[in-house]
């Protein structure tokens, strides 16, 4: 088998697993059924990340894997690269996919249709990682939206079906715009490929080139939607809080980051890109400051999750921005971009572990509501968990979450705000900082002693602790502290695979200087001080109107209208 085949190997084994799970379940028995589904899994989502470490020194001597589906000529057939950003995007999803299908194997869904659709969606996800042909992007786009509808809806619960049909309205109005802005390049370059688009954008007049502009913002915003960047993130909330705990670990640690990093190759092809990094960072930013509050003010323990999923996209995001509008060729932008990364990979770990484990904390409990759980690891013995493995990994995830040290949280945010000190960036940031930190101080407060006795639950639906639930949430955590311990070797390492290993050479002694770790003590103070604000009765006043405030199709539809108008008219202007 050629190295240009076995490239595309994490796109065709989920594939083939899919297609074996499916088949066997129309056509055999249950015990064969079982077998294949099992097999299938190994096959396509097991291997994947294995070939794509097998690659990793081909990669270090070519750059990247090139190859045109078909052996057709380049310029009329479907380009596909693999290089370093591929690499990363792969692992990304195995490091989360993998332990939440393990968690769900008892917990749910569990059902063979469900594991199909994982195969599905990771496939998607590395043929996202890896197309140079714009159009094919934006079906591999839809491809992973599809099964995330289903996926959503896979608890079969009327909520979770509304939530998913709000999710396939939103995201598949906003990639009309994307598929609009596509036929615009297209009709400018006579082409969908992206080096032929560069080579099309290169020799543009100046009417030409607000045209190509006006394509490339149709092309960014539908993507900013299905980030959830502010005022764009309104789908999320329902989507993550009522999708079954399995599916909002995949959908919060794995697609909402993936389009963001396909686009960086989109928005490399011209200049007249960089313009729109400053504006896209400071949403971002705003992101991060708006969400947390939105989050500190949430009762459902899930919802105030899904809000923190978007400001901690919003870190992401800033940072993103910033490397773009600085350029990805210095120094300075390679940082940036390296930083975004990390964080985007620390995050998926943290908030897939802490979906999982807080969702099995209000299963066992009967309640979602942080105002009134309590008792929550006497809930969890009650219904047979032994030890408290299910507290411990909740804890490891808000540590890191918080960016406490040793955990991978406290070296992504520090390496990100690193990189954008100098700028208005840096404050938001530390603030929506100490946000986080008052958030999860009272999220955690569900594990405090109940004052009143607690009464056995008697639910059949309740997980009883079986291994896989406890190996899927250990496998998280054990990669939330490894991940922390070997931070300086994993940041290199990213800088390898994009080309900026020279500007990537952080050490310990950077992470644990005196200002940084001073930093985090006054973000940790912070925290506690707009903690005891919050729980006051002028914060709980103030938090509670922030709550009653709601959104509708409407706002949405308006939002991503005005996102177009401002990106656009800030690019004109400059």
């Amino acid at each position: 088998m050629s190295i240009e085949t076995l490239s595309l190997a994490p796109i065709y084994l989920p594939l083939l697993g899919a297609a074996l799970i499916l088949v066997c379940k129309s056509f055999f028995p249950t015990k064969i059924r079982r077998l294949a589904e099992y097999m299938g899994t190994i096959l396509g989502l097991g291997l994947p990340p294995v070939i794509v470490l097998f690659l990793y020194p081909t990669l270090q001597q070519q750059g990247s894997i090139d190859l045109v589906i078909g052996s057709y000529a380049p310029s009329i057939g479907i380009n596909f690269s693999f290089d370093g950003l591929s690499i990363l995007m792969i692992l990304l999803a195995a490091c989360v996919t993998i332990p939440a299908w393990i968690y769900s194997r008892k917990v749910g869904p569990a059902h063979s249709n469900f594991t199909a659709l994982v195969l599905i969606q990771n496939a998607a996800i590395s043929a996202i990682s890896m197309t140079s042909d714009l159009f094919n992007l934006f079906v591999c786009l839809e491809v992973m939206g599809v099964v995330a509808y289903v996926l959503i809806a896979s608890s079969q619960k009327g909520n979770a079906v509304h939530a998913s049909f709000s999710y396939l309205m939103f995201s598949s109005s906003a990639m009309v715009f994307f598929l609009l802005g596509v036929f615009g390049l297209y009709r400018l370059t006579g082409s969908l490929s992206y080096d032929g688009i560069t080579q099309g954008l290169a020799g543009l007049g100046p009417s030409e080139q607000k045209t190509a502009l006006f394509s490339l913002v149709l092309l960014v915003v539908p993507i900013l939607l299905r980030v959830a960047v502010m005022p764009l993130s309104l789908w999320l909330i329902d989507a993550h809080s009522k999708a079954p705990h399995a599916v909002s670990a995949l959908l919060s640690g794995v697609l909402l980051k993936i389009p963001l990093f396909a686009l960086i190759r989109v928005l490399h092809l011209t200049p007249l890109a960089s313009g729109m990094g400053l504006p896209i960072s400071w949403a971002g930013t705003i992101t991060a400051l708006v969400a947390v509050l939105s989050a500190l003010a949430q009762s459902d323990a899930k919802k105030l999750l899904a809000y923190h999923s978007i400001s901690q996209i919003g870190y992401v995001v800033s940072a993103w921005g910033l490397a773009l509008h600085t350029g990805l060729e210095t120094q300075a932008g390679a940082l940036l971009l390296a930083a975004s990364l990390f964080h985007a990979f620390s995050h998926a770990l943290f908030k897939a572990l802490l979906f999982l484990s807080i969702g099995t904390t209000t299963d066992c409990s009967g309640n979602r509501d942080v105002y009134t759980l309590r008792g929550a690891n006497h809930r969890l013995r009650q219904e047979g968990e032994v030890l408290p493995l299910t507290m411990l990994c909740y804890f490891i995830a808000a540590l890191s979450i918080t960016a406490l040290p040793p955990f991978n949280g406290f070296f992504s945010k520090t390496l990100l705000t690193y990189s954008l000190k100098g700028g208005w960036q840096y404050a938001i940031l530390s603030v929506a900082g100490a946000g986080t930190v008052a958030s999860f101080m009272k999220l955690s407060r569900i594990f405090l002693p109940s004052k009143q006795p607690l009464e056995p639950i008697v639910k059949e639906s309740l997980p009883r602790f079986p291994f896989t639930l406890h190996l899927g949430l250990s496998i998280l955590a054990a990669l939330c502290v490894l991940t922390g311990i070997f931070a300086p070797n994993l940041i290199f390492f990213i800088g390898t695979l994009l080309g900026g290993a020279y500007a990537l050479d952080y050490g310990n002694q950077f992470f644990f200087s005196a200002s940084n770790l001073l930093k985090t003590l006054y973000t940790l103070f912070g925290g506690i001080a707009l903690f005891a604000l919050a729980v006051s009765k002028p914060g709980s006043k103030v938090l509670y109107r922030l709550k009653a405030m709601k959104s509708s199709f409407s706002d949405l539809f308006l939002g991503f209208a005005a996102a177009i108008a401002a990106l656009l008219l800030m690019l004109l202007q400059h």
